[in-house]
């Protein structure tokens, strides 16, 4: 049997006919209304907890407060909201209802949200007072919702909490994700359709090993792919237990709340372990089953250091287009050093002209950009979807991330990965974190500069930048090491985290 008919089993699907939801919620309902879907843990230590049986009441009131607001089926809903209870429950809500949920990120300003919300052309935009001020212009046609409001509030105690989900056509849309434009596209909403679930719930069991009985932490904020995706939808199908935490990064706070919960699995960024490092001990990861990484590359410091303290990081690879993880390490599988691991089973992927390349036959790829048909199309090539991402792969089918297409640095007629180089710099003792990228020279075409975060107790000279040179020279390669370097406080990063080369190059 094809491997995506026999995952289909997994879910609830009618034919040509489905709703995430019904697999998400309304089956676990039924079979474990008690059983907790969400824990929700802010700053303060104020803590909320639903039973798949309370979301699904809570998710019905929603959907039906969009019938009551004339919120026709197949419209586009903005969530701009911090990662509190009513940015899950209006998510869930507005796809049982029919519509299509797009998740913002709350950290964006005044312009990021207005470009998104023209961009996305929301009738939607479900926000809070605070959150709502940073909205300037008035977008056509779009309601607003505010869920701190006294009118809010009326009309969602009058709703009722039953709602029969709307099946909609399997490949139509059941969320829209703006990706974070990286590598200069513009930004554009990537829809994905009800059927990726297919691959999300599969890929949740298979590579964050998730089952029923987990205690789970996706750290990713819903407004990015991970955190819809692998934060919302996969762990609620398979029906285990989410924890969230809503608050700003300390490390002190996170392995608390890693220890108190007992997480069994952990799905976070690379940034986020790097910044850990200072501070976990090996008896702090004795609940951790599953330890996985996803959003920028995994250097082999990052590696080495965990699996010096028990756990194996089971890397990920997968984008916004793709719905759904596609290459990666995971439970059982033999890791090789500095590998993102293997195709999953059911994904055909091949290196071409030094880039990844997927055939595009797998549940979760993107089913259109909105209003971006040329950027849509210009993915597909020759029976082959472009990833655009440079990689190398071995005789076992092992991968070996290499950098984005546009980041690879071409010095003295030879190609250099910055990733490589930054990995190298990061075992450096002075070095917090790294960042690589080509600048022009009339000899070679491209030199090597350095961006270096310093380790507290490390001051700024001269002497350690030369030190520093030397380090990667002697530990990397002759030709291949930083001929300048900037100290710097902070790098400069998406919102999921990834490095943003390109305003490193315009300093």
């Amino acid at each position: 049997m094809d491997i995506w008919k026999k995952a289909e089993q997994d879910i609830v699907i009618r034919g040509e006919k489905m709703n995430i939801i019904e697999s998400c919620l309304d089956r676990h309902a039924k079979s474990s209304p008690h059983k907790s879907a969400f824990i929700f843990e802010d700053e303060a230590g104020n803590i909320k907890s639903y039973s798949y049986k309370e979301l699904q009441r809570e998710t019905n009131k929603f959907a039906n407060l969009l019938e009551k607001l004339k919120v026709k089926q197949d419209s586009r809903v903005f969530i701009f909201l911090p990662k509190i209870p009513e940015m899950y429950i209006s998510f869930l809500g507005t796809i049982k209802q029919g519509s299509i949920a797009a998740p913002l990120f709350e950290a964006f300003q005044t312009d990021g949200l207005e470009l998104r919300l023209e961009r996305g052309e929301a009738n939607v935009l479900v926000t809070n007072k605070e959150l709502l001020a940073r909205l300037k212009k008035k977008i056509k046609n779009m309601k607003i919702i505010v869920i701190d409001s006294d009118e809010y509030k009326e009309q969602i105690e009058e709703c009722s909490d039953e709602f029969e989900t709307v099946l909609k056509n399997k490949k139509s849309s059941a969320l829209m994700i703006f990706t974070s434009s990286t590598a200069g596209t513009p930004v554009a909403g990537v829809n994905i359709c009800h059927y990726a679930l297919v691959q999300q719930h599969y890929t949740g069991k298979l590579v964050l090993g998730l089952k029923p009985e987990e205690r789970y932490w996706c750290t990713a904020h819903p407004g990015w792919v991970t955190g819809s995706i692998y934060g919302i939808i996969a762990p609620l199908s398979i029906g285990c237990t989410s924890y969230v935490y809503e608050g700003h990064f300390s490390a002190e706070r996170w392995i608390n709340f890693l220890m108190r919960n007992r997480i069994s699995v952990l799905y976070t960024a690379p940034t986020a372990l790097r910044m850990l490092r200072p501070e976990i001990k090996k008896e702090q990861l004795k609940y951790l089953k599953n330890l996985c990484s996803v959003g920028e590359a995994l250097t082999k410091a990052v590696f080495d250091f965990y699996k010096d303290l028990g756990i194996e990081i089971n890397d990920t690879y997968w984008q916004t287009e793709t719905g759904a993880m596609v290459i990666c390490s995971w439970p059982g599988l033999i890791k090789k050093h500095g590998s993102i691991g293997k195709a999953i089973p059911g994904i055909s992927a091949e290196i071409i002209n030094g880039t990844i390349h997927l055939q595009p036959d797998f549940p979760a790829i993107m089913t259109s950009i909105y209003k971006h048909e040329q950027m849509y199309n210009e993915y597909f090539a020759d029976g082959w979807f472009k990833t655009n991402d440079m990689a190398e792969k071995d005789n076992e089918g092992y991968f070996f991330f290499v950098g984005r297409k546009d980041d690879i640095i071409k010095t003295a007629g030879e190609r250099v990965s910055p990733i490589e180089v930054e990995s190298v710099l990061m075992k450096h003792k002075a070095v917090k974190e790294a960042a690589v990228i080509g600048v022009p020279d009339e000899i070679k075409g491209s030199i090597i500069k350095a961006f270096i975060v310093l380790n507290s107790g490390f001051k700024e000279s001269e002497e350690l930048k030369q030190e520093l040179s030397m380090f990667a020279k002697q530990n990397y390669a002759g030709h291949s090491y930083p001929k300048q370097i900037e100290f710097i406080p902070s790098l400069p990063k998406t919102n999921s985290g990834k490095i943003i080369r390109a305003a490193l190059r315009k300093n």
